[in-house]
């Protein structure tokens, strides 16, 4: 297991009930991945006013609530220190190796070609081990991706992923650019020093409340997910609970969404933008010096920028041959996890949850993970999980049109379903396989060398 974050402990923590032996690799000393905040691991992009966007009830794994005083929207030491105590309550923290960076993850065919491939696994310390299977849960926010428009700007320019506090920032013309989560928050954080907080705002964003009428949000939406009611009716709660709390958006100098897009909320930057401490304008264009030029033709002068630009997916530690970010920014994984003709090899939590929180999707992902090692469930043929995969990509690009942004958005109640029948369709998949003359079958683990009881279903 590569990470002892979010997803990494909720997979080891079901491959350990499977009877599995786990070995966790941190590069840090801490638990907690990217709520870790200040993480000697260098990879946390956590700032210190940093909430999570979902209630506490809908973030939580199924059985392990967190605390009673813990707040609504948990705060990031909060986070870590549920993530805490789900690794001892599990007891994963005694396999947990930490400040064990690793540099190098490769396949190893055994001398048995039915026997499968084992996985060397290499640290920056220069410990060598070989496993049968590897989890990359290393998480998909570390490896900023800043913006080509500011190249050559004069003042201060970081990525909000080395944010981490608005006091530095005091009595500074301060320019945001993003409208993510981390993007409003920043900008609300910076617009109570800085002398002026201008945030940019490229895309189309509905901006929606915490709570309404003292209740959070998600909770008003949850009742119109169901299977049975029209696909994107929680998505029309969502838009007039936004229109009473926060008007139209338009009035703050955003432009509505005219369709789907992925949630953001912020509780307390539209009143920063009423109050003229926040200000509103489109993409940037262009910079010289210190002058930046949005797309409405208006320019100013910035002492600083900060960069809510999003990030890239890349795994240093693996061959850009077994899995690298394609030019649509997705990762071609079959079940946003499983990599063509690499057995025993997962990607853990490499998507962006609408709905429900990223933590319980981890989950759901981590069963069918642990199911798949244990022979449970069986995959399909390799051409079965190609189709899918091209199936999901011209779905999320009819869907979500604004490209790279949305390359991992994952539709919650979906992607269950899509398990659910991923272990409905094994004992069909395993009748198949057994029909199959043995040399056939054979040749089919020379393309996916498992063991009889993990083989993919052989194509027939």
């Amino acid at each position: 297991m590569i990470g002892a974050g979010a997803a990494g402990l909720a997979n080891a923590r079901y491959l350990v009930e499977k009877g599995h032996d786990v070995s966790i690799f941190e590069i840090g000393t801490r638990i907690g991945g990217l709520w870790a905040y200040d993480n000697d691991s260098g990879r946390s992009s956590a700032y210190r006013s940093l909430h999570i966007n979902t209630s506490k009830p809908a973030t939580q794994y199924a059985d392990f609530p967190f605390p009673k005083d813990a707040a609504t929207f948990p705060s990031h030491h909060e986070m870590e220190a549920y993530f805490n105590a789900f690794a001892d309550q599990f007891d994963l923290r005694r396999r947990i190796n930490f400040r064990s960076e690793v540099t190098r993850v490769e396949p190893m065919r055994g001398a048995d070609p039915a026997g499968g491939i084992r996985w060397s696994v290499q640290t920056a310390n220069g410990r060598v081990e070989e496993f049968d299977a590897v989890v990359v849960a290393s998480g998909h926010l570390s490896d900023p991706n800043m913006p080509e428009s500011v190249e050559g700007f004069d003042g201060e320019l970081i990525h909000a992923h080395y944010y981490k506090e608005p006091w530095e920032y005091r009595g500074k013309r301060v320019l945001v650019m993003g409208t993510g989560n981390s993007g409003l928050d920043i900008t609300a954080d910076l617009c109570t020093v800085a002398d002026r907080t201008v945030l940019a705002a490229r895309s189309p964003e509905l901006i929606t409340p915490k709570f309404v009428m003292g209740i959070p949000l998600g909770f008003i939406e949850a009742p119109f997910r169901k299977p049975w009611m029209p696909k994107d009716l929680h998505q029309i709660v969502r838009r007039i609970c936004t229109r009473l709390v926060h008007g139209r958006m338009e009035q703050w100098g955003f432009r509505t969404p005219d369709g789907p897009t992925h949630p953001i909320s912020h509780a307390t930057l539209i009143n920063h933008i009423a109050y003229r401490r926040a200000h509103v304008k489109p993409g940037v264009v262009g910079v010289e010096g210190k002058r930046v030029t949005f797309a409405d033709g208006s320019s100013e002068e910035f002492d600083a920028i900060v960069a809510a630009t999003g990030y890239r997916v890349r795994f240093p530690f693996l061959s850009e041959d077994i899995v690298s970010e394609q030019p649509d920014g997705t990762l071609g994984l079959f079940g946003r996890g499983v990599p063509l003709r690499w057995p025993g090899l997962y990607f853990a939590g490499y998507f962006n949850a609408n709905g429900l929180s990223n933590l319980r999707m981890y989950e759901y992902q981590a069963r069918w993970f642990a199911a798949l090692e244990a022979g449970e469930i069986l995959l399909p043929s390799q051409a079965e999980m190609q189709r899918q995969i091209a199936e999901e990509k011209a779905y999320l690009a009819r869907r979500y049109p604004a490209g790279l942004r949305y390359a991992h958005e994952l539709e919650p109640f979906p992607y269950i379903r899509f398990l659910e029948r991923e272990k409905k369709a094994t004992s069909q998949r395993r009748a198949r396989a057994g029909r199959l003359d043995p040399a056939v079958v054979l040749a089919n683990r020379s393309a996916d060398p498992r063991t009889p009881e993990r083989a993919t279903a052989a194509s027939s």
